[in-house]
């Protein structure tokens, strides 16, 4: 995954869009969202509960922690 440096405030015109999943594919320890391009600070919104949702690490079953604080999921 690519990374860009810059400096000042952040504008969006559109809005800033996450990729949408679910608990269950959250879940899924082998499903693409947890094998592909995964590492500590990607953001998703989960449609089940209507949370952000961030990776704590890039393993498959590294946990992603919600954004209330509430219980984390372990893809399994």
């Amino acid at each position: 995954m690519s990374q860009t440096t810059f400096s000042g405030p952040v504008k969006s015109n559109n809005g800033f869009l996450f990729p949408t999943t679910t608990t269950a594919i959250l879940g899924a320890a082998s499903n693409e969202i947890n094998t592909q391009n995964k590492s500590a600070g990607v953001a998703v919104f989960n449609t089940t509960d209507n949370l952000i949702y961030v990776a704590v690490g890039s393993n498959a079953t590294s946990d992603w922690q919600p954004s209330d604080g509430g219980t984390a999921i372990t893809p399994a």
